[in-house]
């Protein structure tokens, strides 16, 4: 997005009432960031979502968030990059989340957010040898078949994660709860720096330059972690942890979330094995199973040899997804997948619907769809 355009597009994320939905419902409506910015209080109204009131607060905090846009727009340093909902590189997974941000701050290689398998490893900040060895464990098999790694960059389960991925020669993406240019916490100050330089890592925010780190933006950054990921491992947590809402999260999005079950006596046990005894999340025994599940291992001896597709006795339709499917490398969700193939959902699941008695395709949890072999 140009810079004129982004002015105007984050004055309207910093007006007052306006939050996700709202905004996305003016871009709609009014194409341009600029245009709904400073259209007419009686055109706001026949927004969706807009009443008068809402429409009247939205004219009276303008000028404000236009100052405070700028402000913004002056502070971004070079190493930072602002993604908006609307931009190319915007996270795919992501942007199919009921609630996506309508915009990420991204410091260190944005590119990064589109990689097409990224797993969330999350746990308890209080954590045992047992938890950092299981994270450093999941973290290294991961970045042994090229999957990146995302997580919350707090103590503990996180940063064991984010470190044994990074230290394996694999990438990583930290989604933090202040903003890009306030590490928290502070310990990781360093390590964030050298993510940052490195082009294997990521810090990711949606909240501005300079926001502080509380205790209310934690759940809401925990969305971005477990929506930005295909699967979500939990390592660790007590039953009211802070992964156990990101576990919620993921479910909800229809997501894969994995388990590794632990101690019956200790309390940071509780969530991961509750979890697994309510059926919420598959048992994680290693990266390979838990990688294999999701079609994203290459090491299993036992699997057969893939035979080649014979594209000659597939219709124009079936071969476009088909090639979609091949170019992502692992299961995608059947609306990432019908915008990739230019096809409309309703049509793509008659395709689909075929491939799956030709034995070509297979469906897994959340109408997510992969090539069988």
């Amino acid at each position: 997005m140009e810079q004129p355009e982004l002015t105007y597009y984050l004055a309207l994320h910093f007006t007052s009432g306006i939050g996700s939905r709202r905004l996305l419902a003016l871009m709609q409506y009014f194409s341009t960031a600029e245009r709904a910015f400073l259209a007419e209080p009686y055109e706001v109204m026949n927004v969706p979502g807009f009443g008068k009131e809402t429409a009247q607060s939205f004219i009276a905090g303008r000028a404000e968030a236009l100052e405070e846009a700028k402000i913004q727009i002056a502070k971004i340093p070079g190493d930072t990059t602002i993604l908006t909902y609307f931009d190319e590189g915007y996270p795919r997974d992501l942007k199919a989340t009921y609630s996506p941000p309508p915009l990420l701050y991204v410091r260190g290689n944005a590119e990064l957010l589109r990689e097409e398998r990224i797993i969330a490893i999350v746990g308890s900040r209080k954590t045992s040898d047992y938890g950092r060895t299981a994270a450093k464990e999941f973290a290294e098999g991961c970045a042994a078949e090229q999957v990146t790694v995302v997580s919350g960059f707090a103590k503990g389960i996180d940063t064991a994660a984010h470190m044994s991925a990074f230290e394996s020669g694999g990438k990583t993406i930290a989604v933090l709860g202040s903003g890009v240019d306030v590490i928290y916490p502070y310990s990781n100050k360093s390590f964030s720096e050298e993510l940052i330089s490195s082009g294997r890592g990521a810090i990711v925010s949606e909240l501005p330059l300079g926001a502080i780190p509380e205790g209310r933006n934690f759940p809401w950054r925990n969305r971005i972690v477990c929506g930005m990921a295909r699967a979500t491992i939990i390592i660790e947590s007590e039953v009211s942890g802070g992964s156990m809402i990101t576990a919620s999260l993921a479910l909800d999005e229809s997501r894969d979330v994995f388990a590794v079950p632990g101690d019956i006596t200790r309390p940071s046990s509780s969530g991961p094995n509750q979890l697994i005894r309510e059926s919420r999340a598959k048992l994680a025994e290693s990266a390979e199973q838990v990688l294999e599940e999701l079609g994203w291992s290459s090491k299993s001896g036992n699997r057969k040899q893939k035979q080649p597709i014979e594209r000659g006795e597939l219709t124009m339709f079936e071969t476009k997804i088909v090639d979609v499917l091949e170019a992502a490398g692992g299961p995608l969700q059947i609306d990432a997948l019908a915008e990739r193939a230019g096809l409309d959902v309703q049509d793509i699941l008659v395709q689909l619907l075929t491939l799956e008695f030709k034995s070509i395709v297979r469906q897994m949890a959340g109408k997510q769809f992969m090539l069988v072999g």
